[in-house]
């Protein structure tokens, strides 16, 4: 009678913990499915979720509108998650928003040039995170077409007046592209 009396409480117990299981899992389910829905019609809700994926969604969503202020904000949140692809596509986004902003701007415009160097910037961490991304890489090369950038070796150097110092010349190399 003692074996049978434990077992039927062990049983009871397994039965309350996949109970447990069930309802936090059914739980996550509704969760995961308010936020494809907000995801699907980010017009429709006035409430953005806390969910990283979400806040990406909004972000584009701001960015289409013309709200760029709203969305580099958002998508700047956003880079700090674990999930690699997701924070590829915030920072190739947040470089797509500034190298639009700097192309809508004039050339002799100074702050182009600062925009155009956070779009670089941008690019690059995104190609850092996933080499494989080639939007990013193309949008990097329109960048650097639109803003090049100086090699430092093509720059002569010119030994100033009265130094007697000795000069050595190291050889490396640049890689301009992650």
């Amino acid at each position: 009678m003692n074996k049978s009396f434990l077992a039927h409480w062990l049983l009871v117990a397994i039965a309350v913990i996949s109970l447990l299981g069930a309802g936090r899992a059914g739980l996550s389910l509704v969760e995961s499915g308010n936020i494809n829905d907000f995801i699907g019609n980010t017009a429709g809700t006035d409430e953005v979720p806390e969910h990283l994926k979400a806040q990406f969604a909004q972000a584009y969503s701001e960015a289409e509108s013309g709200e760029t202020g709203l969305a580099l904000e958002r998508l700047t949140t956003v880079v700090t998650t674990e999930d690699a692809a997701l924070e590829a596509a915030a920072y190739y986004n947040r470089g797509n928003i500034n190298l639009r902003k700097a192309r809508a701007m004039e050339k002799s415009d100074n702050g182009r040039i600062a925009l155009i160097g956070l779009a670089k910037q941008d690019y690059r961490t995104a190609l850092l995170i996933d080499s494989e991304l080639w939007d990013a890489r193309y949008n990097l090369e329109l960048a650097l077409i639109m803003v090049p950038e100086e090699s430092s070796a093509n720059k002569k150097y010119t030994k100033r007046k009265g130094s007697e110092s000795v000069i050595v010349k190291a050889v490396g190399f640049r890689v301009d592209l992650p």
